[in-house]
């Protein structure tokens, strides 16, 4: 075998390795963008200074459908903060993906609270998942909410008293 052979057999190795690797659908402007716009902080979950991370697994069939939305973490107080229904909302809004990006994900969605009495420390979730619960999936990159629990209720009052709040 010749050595331009080797060359060859080697970058056709490259090239098929190449394509093989999945398409990173954090970096899609339509997914990020539309995210971005929907993802809120919960009304609920800012009256009542909750925080946390929720991690959504979801899958992107064959015809670039978000479908089998369901959340890895589930919890009853933070489906009645308003964390889980916020997710599962703004993943049931996206619109059809590139086909590219067919297969099974999650996405963690990190809502931080931001009390303003305590400016310096923003409270910041630690919650996290299990390996066996990652198996056979993709990884997104985490999207981050914030939130304060300053209402306004208490800018009024505080206003009308001349006083930081």
């Amino acid at each position: 075998m010749t050595c331009l052979q080797v060359l060859f057999l080697v970058t056709i190795c490259f090239v098929a390795e190449a394509q093989t690797e999945p398409a990173d659908l954090s970096h899609d402007p339509v997914f990020t963008t539309v995210l971005d716009r929907r993802l809120k902080y919960p009304r609920q979950a800012q009256w009542s200074s909750r925080y946390g991370r929720v991690f959504a697994d979801f899958t992107v069939n064959d015809k670039g459908r978000v479908e089998a939305i369901s959340i890895l973490n589930h919890s009853v107080e933070w489906n009645y903060a308003g964390f889980e229904p916020t997710v599962i909302g703004a993943l049931k809004k996206l619109p059809s993906l590139n086909l590219q990006y067919a297969g099974h994900y999650i996405l963690p969605v990190s809502f931080i609270l931001e009390d303003y009495r305590h400016k310096d420390r923003p409270f910041i979730p630690t919650d996290t998942l299990y390996i066996q619960e990652l198996a056979g999936r993709v990884i997104l990159k985490e999207i981050k909410v914030m939130g304060s629990n300053v209402n306004s209720r208490e800018r009024i009052t505080a206003t009308e008293k001349n006083e930081s709040y």
